[in-house]
């Protein structure tokens, strides 16, 4: 929200959202222009590679990574900006933030989590829509297809999103 100082804390989506595999990518389409000064997302090139960070810390669910791994995110990565109308893809396991508004509009995105059809949620989605489950193009396989991880179990959000949990500790 335009001044409002909100910052999206360095995470993964996966963790949020996890599956019986990783084929997953999130979607942004960008309903306004976004810029460095309204907050652009930052992504950390090739972490969706690397580990599945914890969101957890001292027993609470944050909906960030630790500090270290936050301050490590700073150096390596690249800001994802664009007029209204750009879509930016990442892997759902890409570690990713964004720094706050600056401005005095708003920077609006639609969100959407785009997975195999072999990929089975592992937790209730934390922000339902009719649209879940549906598959956009291909068929249904019949088939689960499970990868070998380990993985802590997300807390869903009370409120209508994850930035409530961000906000709501002192991480």
């Amino acid at each position: 929200m335009p001044g409002s100082g909100t910052v999206v804390k360095w995470h993964q989506d996966f963790p949020f959202d996890p599956h019986t595999n990783d084929d997953c990518v999130t979607a942004m389409l960008y309903l306004d222009d976004v810029t460095n000064e309204n907050g652009a997302p930052r992504i950390v090139p090739d972490s969706h590679r690397g580990p599945i960070h914890s969101l957890w810390h001292n027993g609470i669910f944050t909906g960030a990574v630790e500090d270290k791994i936050a301050r490590e995110c700073e150096t390596s990565a690249v800001e994802c900006a664009g007029p209204a109308g750009s879509i930016c893809l990442m892997h759902t396991r890409a570690l990713h933030g964004s720094s706050t508004n600056r401005t005095s509009s708003p920077r609006t995105l639609f969100i959407a989590n785009l997975t195999s059809a072999d990929a089975i949620p592992l937790s209730p989605n934390a922000v339902p829509s009719v649209y879940s489950d549906q598959i956009v193009y291909g068929k249904d396989p019949g088939k689960i297809r499970v990868q070998r991880q380990t993985l802590e179990a997300p807390e869903i959000p009370a409120g209508a999103s994850f930035f409530n949990q961000q906000s709501q500790q002192g991480m």
